[in-house]
């Protein structure tokens, strides 16, 4: 059995947590996060676990490991779980965190849920979950030191093109990626190609160099506004199709800042004859649901690219769904977050979930046949 076979078998067998125990951990989260930063900030050793980092990006990934546990106790996933925490060692140890340093974590934040809450049951399902996490420690830290099991690992072909295009994105020329894909994409199909196996793979490579800080986020920064100056360039090119489907709204997720994928979901959409209604990165979640019922579309589509933004996606999906004026809206999701999980998208409530933005096109087209098919 490999470890991450190992490590998912584990973690199988915890228990689920109850509705009023998730509840109670969300409701908790500020106190507990004092509990957690002053206890972290009183170690005298916390300087050198860190490493050369400071306090507040410290502080930064208890905030998040909040919400990203938070998430995974009111969905009862702890597959998700299994496959994260190999992948958050990896992303801080490479930035100068050791790997001590997470037991210290979770042992403080086993001690804040001991402090502050008061009913016992409640108590020891959440500590049950942190004593497993500190138990399975020493084979986070192996799996984080390979790439078995990454929650966030794709399938790159090695297009020519890519071959070409991705040291020109990391040299930041921004003019030598405008031109290749100027003088390579003439027809929609070969801007559909340029997405899926071009920009997409550059991007997540892109990412494994940051994760590996092998790259600065501001050379992060710059390949993905890269990306979106020459998607911009290109797709005014494809657009003008007739309308031959029903409405879609296209957007990221809220405080969800990679919109790349949205985007390519959006483009393709439309260049199939949708009604597209693109609303781009951070859409905040009254606005979404406003926008839903100004426009009434037949799909949603959310794109999710980080594990920490699940909660509030399934939460947004819970109004849709509880909403009698736009319930009936089908949602589809897609993003990193979900990748390598395949039944993630059902946990959290939506109607159905797809990789890419072909197969979220595909997706999309099979409901408005058979939507058609029933009403002919």
């Amino acid at each position: 059995m490999s470890l991450i076979e190992g490590l998912l078998a584990s973690c199988q067998e915890l228990k689920k947590i109850s509705p009023e125990a998730a509840d109670k951990y969300a409701q908790a989260v500020s106190h507990l996060l004092i509990h957690v930063n002053e206890q972290l900030e009183a170690n005298p050793k916390t300087g050198e676990l860190i490493g050369r980092n400071s306090f507040d990006m410290m502080r930064n990934n208890h905030r998040n490991h909040a919400i990203f546990m938070s998430a995974v106790f009111r969905i009862n996933s702890f597959e998700l779980l299994a496959r994260t925490l190999p992948w958050v060692y990896r992303t801080y140890h490479a930035k100068g965190f050791s790997y001590d340093y997470f037991l210290v974590e979770l042992v403080a934040w086993q001690l804040a849920i001991h402090e502050y809450f008061h009913n016992p049951y409640q108590k020891y399902e959440l500590i049950t979950v942190y004593k497993w996490m500190i138990q399975h420690h020493e084979e986070i830290i192996q799996l984080s030191r390979s790439s078995e099991g990454s929650l966030f690992s794709l399938q790159i072909d090695a297009d020519e093109m890519l071959l070409v295009f991705l040291p020109l994105l990391l040299l930041g020329d921004s003019q030598g990626c405008l031109t290749l894909a100027d003088q390579s994409i003439k027809t929609a199909d070969d801007l559909k190609h340029f997405y899926l196996h071009v920009i997409w793979p550059a991007l997540y490579r892109v990412g494994q160099l940051w994760e590996a800080n092998l790259i600065s986020v501001a050379e992060e920064h710059v390949a993905t506004a890269i990306v979106g100056r020459i998607m911009a360039a290109l797709y005014p090119r494809f657009s003008l199709f007739e309308i031959t489907r029903g409405k879609a709204i296209v957007s990221a997720g809220p405080n969800e800042f990679h919109e790349v994928g949205a985007r390519m979901v959006a483009d393709f959409m439309e260049m199939d004859g949708w009604d597209v209604t693109y609303l781009g990165a951070n859409t905040p979640v009254d606005a979404l649901l406003a926008t839903l019922k100004q426009h009434k579309p037949f799909v949603v589509a959310l794109s999710v690219a980080t594990v920490f933004n699940l909660e509030s996606v399934r939460q947004i999906i819970k109004m849709i769904k509880d909403d009698q004026e736009i319930k009936d809206i089908k949602v589809l999701v897609g993003g990193l977050a979900f990748n390598g999980m395949q039944h993630l998208w059902q946990t959290i409530g939506a109607d159905g979930y797809a990789a890419d933005a072909e197969k979220a096109l595909k997706v999309s087209d099979d409901w408005w046949a058979t939507e058609n098919r029933n009403n002919a």
